[in-house]
């Protein structure tokens, strides 16, 4: 026998004639030897031509087939998995393919661990490919890009910071046989009949307590356009499953599951301590109880490069469910009463304002909520940036956090503890506003401000946020920020404030300060009705200290 790890994979079919084949080719045709491979096809009722298929492949000795009723995804995943034999499974949709080098990647990686063979779960990254256009380019990014595995260490714990979904889909999974069938065992088909990955890989967490990584592409997650859970949209991966709304059923199983399981009393007590953590971080306010999802609005204040501006609306998208995205146009007006316009005529609770060409990643305002709801109760939030050249390639993934400046995961700055000279955002498109009496107000008032502030407009924005109602900052990479023709990559650049044409302005600290004032003493019902006595008492000795004059250097 030769050395190395037994594999069996398991392929799921239901109704995918035109694709299985190419599912099983890529199971067979692996560059592992053949006396430690197993490949078991599960029909799940097919009623199209998925029949016709399979005899082609029964000459292969490796090849087995099993034939079932329609059940779903789950009972045919468990279907397989009874009859394999190997120590290891891989489970793969007939939709999908391997790489030639899957198995013996995977089983050069699994030596160089330190694992049990009979606790280990692993996921390897995948190649993100939209099969309806001809000679496209595989996405803009791998699975574990859009996932945020790629910000994971290579062993993710129950002890880390709970994430939404660290793991990848069928094709990129990689259990312990034994591991896997007591899992599938204990779970109810019928509850789960499709989108097993989405609770077997959190029962598997629970039980081992760890998942490994393979930060290598094996596998092609393949969108047709008949895909479940996911489609392309200008060649960016969009979900379209929504796991909040089975998230309940799958906590109850999940506490079951950690009842069932052999666990030590600390081991027990971390995975309730995740479970509750977990459930902390799926829940979402309960219509029951007369409460809903907040709107929030994505406003494109475009220049004159109008293929810019929409490639901003096409590939902003957003997993919350209630994010409008609109577009701007340039009109001649100044920053500061472009914004105002758009202010005022959005009724959305939370408010985006981003830069023609910037792009937000697929979470940005589902981690900007959930971050100001469990964390900080502030005015204005903003995230970490990844650099982007004019010509759209990548210059740097993580700005803010390699930059030294910012040094927690989350640092929320309360008002007024820094001055007006300094500027302790990310660029535009990181940040996001909450509507507020007072930014209606300052937004309302903008046609009276000075030339200076109307140059300054989100600059102005961002300080009057702040200073009223506190910033959160989060060190999470969460949008693209494109560099202005001819700008330098330098964290000096990132680092102070910018306009919308992604040119560095000079704050204008004195107008600021000047009209703040005048803006203090006009609004005092407001700002006596939304603002603390703390707060007043500071007001006055902070603003006076704005506007001493520049220090001197020299004679």
């Amino acid at each position: 026998m030769s050395a190395g790890p037994r594999f069996s994979i398991v392929i799921c079919n239901y109704n995918y004639a035109a694709l299985v084949g190419d599912a099983i080719r890529s199971a067979l045709g692996q560059d592992y030897p053949h006396d430690l491979l197993e490949v078991i096809v599960v029909d799940d009722g097919s009623t199209d031509h998925s029949r016709e298929v399979y005899p082609q492949f029964a000459h292969d000795p490796r090849f087995q087939l099993v034939l079932q009723e329609n059940r779903g995804q789950t009972a045919a995943f468990a279907a397989g998995v009874r009859v394999a034999i190997g120590d290891l499974v891989c489970l793969l949709d007939s939709d999908d393919v391997y790489l030639p080098n899957k198995l013996s990647r995977v089983a050069a990686h699994i030596a160089t661990l330190d694992e049990a063979a009979d606790t280990l779960f692993l996921c390897h990254d995948l190649v993100i490919e939209d099969t309806r256009v001809a000679n496209a380019d595989p996405g803009q990014a791998t699975w574990f890009d859009v996932t945020g595995i790629h910000r994971l260490p290579d062993l993710h714990t129950l002890d880390q910071p709970v994430q939404h979904f660290p793991f990848s889909i069928p094709c990129g999974l990689v259990f312990s046989r034994g591991l896997l069938a007591a899992c599938l065992e204990a779970l109810p088909s019928w509850d789960f009949r499709n989108g097993t990955d989405g609770v077997v890989c959190p029962a598997v967490f629970l039980q081992t307590g760890r998942v490994h990584y393979l930060r290598e592409t094996l596998g092609v997650y393949r969108i047709h356009g008949g895909n479940e859970f996911a489609s392309m949209v200008d060649g960016r991966y969009i979900p379209r499953f929504n796991p909040l709304s089975r998230a309940p059923k799958t906590q109850r199983f999940l506490e079951h599951w950690v009842d069932v399981c052999e666990h030590s009393a600390d081991g027990r007590a971390l995975a309730l301590q995740y479970l509750r953590n977990r459930e902390h971080l799926m829940r979402r306010p309960s219509a029951s109880r007369g409460l809903r999802e907040p709107k929030v609005q994505v406003l494109v204040l475009a220049d004159t490069n109008g293929s810019l501006a929409q490639a901003s609306v096409d590939h902003s998208q957003q997993s919350h469910g209630s994010v409008a995205i609109a577009l701007c146009p340039q009109d001649g007006r100044s920053e500061l009463l472009r914004m105002a316009a758009a202010w005022q005529a959005s009724d959305a609770e939370y408010v985006v304002f981003l830069r023609a060409g910037d792009l937000l990643d697929r979470e940005f305002v589902e981690r900007h909520l959930h971050l100001r709801r469990y964390g900080a109760l502030v005015g204005l939030s903003c995230s970490d940036v990844r650099l982007v050249s004019p010509q759209g390639s990548l210059v740097h993934a993580d700005v803010m956090r390699n930059s030294g400046a910012w040094k927690q995961p989350l640092q929320p700055v309360p008002p007024m503890v820094t001055g007006l000279r300094d500027w302790i955002a990310s660029p535009w498109s990181s940040c996001m506003f909450q509507r507020s009496a007072l930014l209606d107000r300052l937004f309302a008032s903008a046609a009276g401000a000075p030339s200076a502030l109307q140059d300054a407009g989100f600059w102005l924005a961002c300080q009057f946020a702040h200073h009223t109602a506190g910033i959160l900052r989060i060190r999470e990479t969460l949008t693209s920020f494109r560099l202005a023709d001819g700008a330098g990559a330098s964290y000096g650049y990132l680092s102070v404030a910018g306009n919308a044409q992604g040119q560095l302005i000079v704050p204008p600290v004195q107008a600021a300060a000047i009209w703040l004032n005048g803006f203090y003493r006009q609004e005092q019902p407001l700002l006596q009705q939304w603002l603390p006595p703390a707060w007043h008492a500071r007001f006055q000795s902070w603003l006076a200290a704005q506007q001493m004059p520049e220090p001197q250097t020299g004679r």
